[in-house]
């Protein structure tokens, strides 16, 4: 306020001492002062031995601030600091930032690209990187906050790599970190790798990405007239190829630095023969064709750059698709195998669960008492054929594929299917003037070579479609008769029948028309039994005609898959046996069978408990389980054998398919039955153990 008063009382004597002062003062000290800031980026930016900023955006700004009368003020410090200090406005101005779409919402940059960039991605010597996706896993070093990194997070993200991020200051420590074998690979720009990588140990991978546009930049709305005054200078620049900005490119991006005569001094040189100004002219021509090229080629390179962007997205979005559908295949396929196996679980609880409700409403009465054991007979063969079902289904996990065969009576196999679908039968709404009949015209003496649970299996979904598909007064019949050398099965059914488009179909897995009741897997499974029977399946049906489904099998098939050798039938004679089991259920049952043919048991759920025993009694026979918290059955069984080595050991266990596949017993064991079990595979279990330890008639010798 003081200043404006003398002012206003004697404005010609200051105006007087002002021009004085602008005449003997420097104008520099009127000078506007720029803070410009400064990090180490060989060679676009950095700072020499000296202490002297130099590289190629010191020396255009440099030249700019001459002609313009800035006073530079270099404040040095990281890249990070170097935006946190543009940022709050603590630096006016920044060389060598990227443009952003998102930067531009925070900077105000130059219209004039100084000069162009891109990431590439270095490596240690030791690796050999060809494509983005083999730095999954790897650690990556690279600068903080630079637009890089957010760049390759973002490819990281598309392609579903995990990377981990090494943050550092600055490019010389990303190649020092790489050289020292602290990180796997490091993202520069190419401009610092070209001309640094010869100082350390690293390998330039052919990944590139992420095209940048360098240029300096303001906070917003700050300093607009110094970047007006850039982008001024720079269009001028550009034109000239003889000025700064020319000659700075080509000394710090590896050319010659040629002298380059001033333009008047070279026209008046050209001027001196027809020829240099043919040349001149010629030049002139050529470096317009240059520029238009160039400008084409920019324009071109930008719509690739926008086309691979397009492809890429494209890309992710067409391999999540994929993935989407892949896991809806894989769900679906589960579902109906799911929708498979309940399907034959409900097929064999049917009998168990309709008999079991007979046997509980008759139990008062004589005559359902009278009938009590066939209805047991019924369940029982329900349960194996359930037990089997499990056992397929380990099969088709791998566990064991071996097919046992035997001899089958077809007459009796077929009797006992029928009947156990009489509950099935008796569901049907029915007329009762017109009940639904089965018929049989099976041969008595028929008698043929297959895996006997598979068959009936087998026929028991045959029967059932064939009840699916027939209604009041309809009828079905089973045929069964022998050839030269087939035997030839037959479920003829007077139902609805199929169409020829259903018919086509009928043998494929999970093809159904019964909607969400039927899983689709009932003819492909006896398709597959067939065919492991080295039989062949037709199908005959024509809509509202009925269906016939013919199996024709081998009569004699190869039994070679049987290679236990054959036990005696003898009783064992009773013995000591010690039993152990985690499992109270199975413990309680397995003693119950023992005592049932007399044999004397001591029983135990924890191992190591029952090892103590062993040591201190006197035992003809050990039966165990495999999986136990304490100790597995095989441990048990070596311990056991080093004590007594002659002791028959027989272990009882749920994955009895899964060692059966591996084809020789684990260390100790003698012999191995799977669970469930029946009374008479303990006894041949118990049979083979002791045949195994010497004795092959089946008989412990007495110990007592």
């Amino acid at each position: 306020m003081r200043v404006l008063t003398v002012w206003n009382r004697d404005s010609g004597f200051l105006s007087v001492i002002y021009l004085l002062l602008l005449t003997i003062i420097p104008s520099q000290i009127f000078a506007r002062e720029v803070r410009v800031g400064i990090y180490e980026n060989y060679p676009k930016v950095f700072t020499t031995d000296d202490g002297i900023p130099s590289g190629i955006f010191v020396d255009i700004l440099e030249s700019i601030a001459d002609e313009e009368g800035w006073d530079l003020r270099y404040v040095h410090g990281s890249w990070s600091e170097c935006l946190e200090w543009l940022e709050s406005a603590e630096i006016d101005l920044m060389m060598d930032v990227a443009f952003s779409e998102t930067r531009d919402e925070v900077y105000d940059f130059c219209e004039n690209n100084v000069i162009s960039n891109w990431a590439q991605v270095y490596t240690r010597n030791d690796l050999e990187i060809d494509l983005l996706t083999d730095l999954d896993s790897m650690r990556i070093a690279t600068m903080r906050r630079g637009i890089h990194l957010t760049r390759f997070k973002a490819l990281l993200d598309g392609f579903s790599m995990y990377c981990e991020i090494v943050l550092v200051d600055d490019y010389e420590t990303v190649f020092s970190l790489l050289d020292a074998g602290e990180a796997d690979a490091g993202v520069v720009n190419r401009v610092f790798g070209y001309a640094n990588a010869d100082r350390y140990d690293v390998t330039r991978s052919p990944v590139v990405f992420s095209p940048a546009s360098l240029r300096y930049a303001v906070k917003a709305d700050c300093n607009i007239d110094l970047i007006s005054a850039i982008d001024r200078h720079l269009n001028i620049m550009k034109e000239d190829q003889g000025s700064i900005y020319h000659q700075t490119l080509r000394k710090w991006l590896g050319e010659t630095s040629k002298f380059t005569m001033p333009e008047r001094v070279r026209l008046t040189l050209y001027a001196i023969g027809v020829i240099a100004a043919l040349f001149f002219i010629m030049s002139i021509i050529l470096r317009r064709q240059v520029k238009r090229k160039t400008h084409v080629l920019r324009k071109t390179n930008l719509e690739l750059s926008e086309q691979v962007k397009k492809t890429m997205k494209a890309h992710l979005d067409l391999k999540h698709s994929e993935e989407i559908r892949i896991h809806q295949e894989r769900l679906s396929a589960l579902g109906q195998m799911v929708f498979g196996i309940a399907h034959d679980f409900n097929n064999m609880l049917t009998p168990i669960l309709g008999y079991s409700d007979l046997m509980m409403e008759s139990h008062r009465s004589v005559n359902g008492q009278a009938n009590q054991l066939d209805y047991l007979q019924i369940i029982r063969n329900a349960a194996e054929d359930a037990r089997e079902t499990v056992k397929r289904l380990q099969e088709s996990m791998q566990a064991d594929t071996r097919t046992r065969m035997e001899s089958v009576s077809v007459h009796e196999l077929i009797s006992e299917v029928v009947e156990s679908v009489q509950p099935a039968l008796r569901s049907i709404p029915e007329d009762i003037s017109r009940p639904v009949s089965i018929n049989q015209d099976v041969s008595d003496d028929l008698v043929i070579t297959a895996c006997r649970n598979q068959l009936k299996n087998a026929l028991l979904n045959l029967l059932i479609n064939s009840i699916h598909a027939v209604s009041s007064g309809d009828e079905i019949k089973i045929k069964a008769f022998a050839g030269s050398d087939m035997a030839t099965l037959e479920v003829i059914d007077t139902g609805k029948g199929m169409s020829k488009d259903v018919l086509r179909q009928c043998t494929e897995p999970f093809f159904t028309t019964k909607g969400s009741q039927g899983t689709g897997m009932g003819l492909a499974m006896v398709y597959g039994i067939v065919k492991r029977h080295n039989g062949e399946l037709t199908v005959e049906s024509s809509q509202g005609s009925g269906t016939t489904v013919t199996v024709s099998l081998p009569l004699t098939q190869d039994m070679s898959g049987e290679t236990e050798m054959e036990i005696s039938s003898l009783p064992v004679k009773p013995m000591k046996i010690l039993l152990i089991d985690d499992d109270i259920c199975s413990l309680k049952l397995i003693s119950e069978h023992l005592k049932h043919d007399n044999h004397s048991v001591t029983a135990f759920e924890n191992s190591e408990e029952a090892a103590a025993v062993y040591r201190s009694g006197d035992f003809d026979m050990v039966i165990t389980d495999m999986a136990m918290p304490d100790a597995t059955g095989a441990e048990v069984a070596q311990r056991v054998k080093s004590i007594t080595p002659e002791i028959p050991v027989l272990m009882i266990t749920g994955f009895a398919q899964l060692l059966a596949g591996r084809e020789v017993y684990p260390r100790g064991i003698d012999c191995i039955i799977g669970k469930p079990f029946t009374l008479e595979e303990i006894r041949t279990g118990i049979r083979k153990a002791c045949g195994r330890c010497g004795n092959s008639s089946g008989r412990q010798p007495d110990n007592h």
